[in-house]
């Protein structure tokens, strides 16, 4: 429906919204006007007649419009009329540009899009202002355009071009737009910096120091003490400082490493100050009786040291025989002037019993000591015993009284004497020698020596009576006592100068002579 035209009035303008229902009177436009894009001219056209009154929506859209052309209507009538044919050629750019702001501005007050399409400046100025809408006007007048608070600051500004005038409106806008958008950063800020939970920084602590520095080993950063082990060795550190030798800790004592300090295992060591004890499998310090290299040693349980030359008990009662070594004795044992032998596995001394060597046979009395059962034999051997370390070594002595009765003794006349005082020949008193003791008596084999043969050594030039059991009575300066003692053939002749360097079995001739 269209509503009666009203007169022309000199400060109209005509403003329409883009909609296919919306059906109006064309105003007649001159025939110089450009013609405005193919959509805008379907859609849109100039109505020359009033309307009723529209909806409130579109009385503030077509408000919002009718500032910006009102300005436009102001700047053409400035224009001369030999540039009016110039602003009527640009009609329809700046017709678009200010569509578009217009649009713009509407679309934040109504979802529906408006257009804004002037057909020539004369038709604009001459114009009513009419807002239609499915058949429904609405007068615009300038009084209703003064309401809005834009319409002042664009007509201070009276722009000489039309580029000027768009670049004019377009200005506003912008700074609409950029004052939203940076209110609206503002506000996002403000809500991320108090809805954001707090970060926390993971502070990363150092590691605690390990190691040595300037000779002291630290442990996690502090000053290692006790236990510890490199994977292979354990070690023993206090206040840092690595401990050597012999070591207490946790109640009893450990042995470490005398050049590294590594823990020492099933190990029988010298300590730091000499002694020598024995260690356990798991570094313990050891006592009682205890196995170690084939055989059995026992370490005193208040001062660790092994027993050596000592006949005793152990802890279930038990008596053993350990030797200088401090190996508990299997077979004989020479141990106080008398000749012992214990038997193999058991450890036991032989007591009241037969006992057997190279064939010969002994006697093991109620006290173990070992016999032949020849009273001369024994004699003998009693007589010279008596002379350990008491008599010492002196060459060419015992071959008259007083050196006799001084017990002045070399090695030949000390044979000569201990079988003399058993009555048994071995020679005369002033020439008694090695070499002529070689033919006395009866010459037998050495592997069927026996207790109280003499044989001979270093190339008959030293002779002893053998005692059984690999052991022999000499006087000699290489002996235990420096004269009248008792060897073994395992022994190293010459102890004080060396001079042999080797075992007496080593010197042995071979040469057995046995008398009785």
């Amino acid at each position: 429906m269209v509503a009666d035209e009203p007169a022309p009035q000199p400060d109209r303008v005509v403003v329409l919204e883009n909609d296919d229902t919306t059906s109006a009177t064309s105003a007649p436009v001159s025939a110089d006007t450009p013609a405005t894009s193919e959509s805008s001219v379907d859609n849109t056209s100039v109505a020359s007649s009033g309307s009723d009154a529209s909806s409130d929506s579109l009385s503030q859209l077509a408000n919002s419009s009718t500032e910006s052309l009102g300005s436009v209507a102001s700047a053409d009538q400035a224009l001369s009329s030999e540039s009016a044919s110039a602003v009527t050629a640009n009609a329809g750019s700046v017709s678009s540009a200010t569509a578009t702001e217009v649009s713009s501005a509407a679309s934040q007050q109504s979802s529906a899009a408006t257009e804004i399409l002037p057909s020539s400046v004369s038709s604009v100025v001459s114009s009513s202002t009419t807002v239609s809408r499915r058949g429904l006007t609405r007068e615009v007048t300038p009084s209703a355009q003064a309401t809005h608070q834009s319409e002042a600051a664009v007509k201070q500004q009276v722009p000489k071009s039309t580029a000027q005038v768009a670049s004019a409106k377009a200005a506003p806008q912008a700074t609409k737009h950029a004052t939203v958008s940076t209110a609206k950063v503002t506000v996002a800020k403000r809500v991320a910096s108090t809805t954001a939970k707090p970060v926390t920084k993971k502070v990363v602590k150092p590691k605690p120091f390990t190691g040595y520095k300037k000779g002291v080993f630290y442990q996690n950063g502090k000053r290692a003490t006790g236990y510890l082990s490199d994977g292979k060795h354990r070690y023993l550190f206090r206040n840092g400082v690595k401990q050597k030798g012999v070591q207490k800790f946790q109640g009893t004592y450990y042995m470490f490493n005398l050049r590294d300090g590594r823990m020492m295992r099933n190990t029988y060591t010298a300590s730091q100050w000499g002694l020598w004890y024995l260690f356990g499998a798991d570094g313990r310090i050891l006592t009682d009786v205890q196995p170690w290299a084939g055989g059995y040693y026992t370490f005193d349980a208040r001062t660790y040291l092994k027993h050596t030359n000592v006949y005793e008990p152990a802890r279930w009662g038990t008596w053993y025989m350990y030797d200088e070594t401090g190996r508990c004795v299997s077979g004989y044992k020479y141990w106080q002037n008398g000749l012992y032998y214990f038997h193999p596995g058991t450890y036991l001394k032989a007591t009241n019993e037969t006992v057997w060597e190279n064939g010969n046979a002994y006697w093991a009395d109620g006290g173990g000591v070992v016999r032949t059962g020849n009273w001369q034999i024994e004699h003998a051997i009693d007589t010279g015993t008596s002379l350990v370390g008491h008599s010492p070594y002196v060459w060419g002595g015992g071959r008259n009284s007083w050196s006799i009765a001084a017990r002045q003794f070399d090695c030949s006349s000390f044979v000569r004497w201990c079988f003399a005082n058993s009555g048994v020949f071995a020679g005369n008193v002033g020439d008694a020698v090695t070499y002529s003791q070689t033919s006395l008596g009866q010459g037998v084999p050495w592997s069927n020596i026996r207790r109280g043969d003499i044989f001979f050594m270093d190339h008959i030039g030293h002779v002893g009576i053998y005692l059984g059991g690999q052991y022999f009575l000499h006087d000699s300066p290489s002996s235990p006592t420096g004269g009248v003692g008792v060897s073994r053939l395992s022994d190293v002749v010459d102890r004080d100068d060396r001079a042999y360097a080797v075992p007496w079995y080593d010197i042995v001739d071979g040469v057995v002579r046995r008398l009785v």
